[in-house]
């Protein structure tokens, strides 16, 4: 079970290290690194530069518990703040695995799920953890909805221009990791390049764009699964985003039950037709 493995550092170790690099001036890439390297940092600079104030002040272990907490927080959200629905999306084997490797992609279905309910500029967050996020944004323009659009990408310009006036380097050593990597790197169950996958969750993009959005936004959810840049059985848990973006959309209530701020007034998204 997950929780057997909760004592022991797993994927979350990688961002407490990043931080620790940071914090002792050492490179944060690894150009020897393979995508099975153990604790390899991937991301681009702001995760690492988030964390590396949090790993200053904890210690490995609580960082890991901390980070599983977070992700626990993340599901119960996504469950709209039921236990019993947290546990059932649980039986999700993805989700299993995501709560055995403590990734971020339980974040990430969070952060999509509000996104597409509540606040667009989320998608832009989402982007600088995982770039795949950012699909939403094309969704966006795709439907029209430019004010939404505007202001995701002025959060994430505000968000790469802080990062690159704290160190402008950390970006040069990301686009090397990357081009390093390259468009056919295999980083998945399936032996798909990443290439083919961001193409195939772009046209998914375009598609869901083009349809009614109780059908669009779901596929969206699927789209930015296809395009994340790796595709191991815990990221198959963004998924989970589709849950209850399609109950607030049928009920027109609340994401979560306990937030009233949290609630639309309509059920249809800013400038859809």
């Amino acid at each position: 079970m997950a929780t057997n493995r909760w004592p022991d550092p797993q994927d979350e170790h990688a961002y407490w290290l990043a931080g620790q690099r940071l914090l002792a001036g050492q490179p944060l890439y690894d150009p020897a690194a393979s995508a099975v390297t153990p604790f390899a940092y991937w991301y681009p600079p702001p995760l690492a530069q988030f964390v590396a104030p949090i790993s200053a002040l904890l210690p490995s272990s609580a960082f890991s518990w901390a980070w599983t907490a977070l992700l626990l927080g993340c599901l119960l959200l996504l469950a709209r703040g039921r236990p019993l629905i947290a546990l059932a999306l649980v039986v999700f084997i993805p989700v299993a695995v995501e709560l055995w490797f403590r990734n971020v992609h339980l974040i990430l279905a969070a952060m999509l799920a509000l996104a597409i309910l509540r606040w667009p500029w989320l998608f832009a967050i989402g982007a600088i953890v995982k770039v795949a996020p950012g699909l939403g944004i094309v969704y966006l323009a795709l439907r029209g909805r430019w004010r939404d659009v505007a202001v995701s990408v002025a959060v994430g310009a505000a968000v790469v221009l802080v990062s690159l006036a704290l160190d402008p380097r950390l970006w040069a050593e990301f686009i090397e990791t990357v081009r390093a990597r390259g468009p056919g790197d295999v980083s998945g169950v399936v032996p798909v390049p990443y290439a083919v996958r961001a193409a195939a969750g772009l046209v998914v993009t375009v598609i869901a764009a083009r349809i009614r959005p109780q059908v669009g936004e779901p596929l969206l959810i699927v789209a930015v699964v296809v395009a994340s840049p790796t595709l191991w059985v815990d990221a198959l848990s963004m998924l989970v985003a589709i849950v209850p973006v399609i109950v607030v959309r049928r009920s027109g209530g609340t994401f979560v039950g306990w937030a009233r701020g949290y609630r639309r007034t309509n059920t249809t998204p800013t400038g859809s037709s």
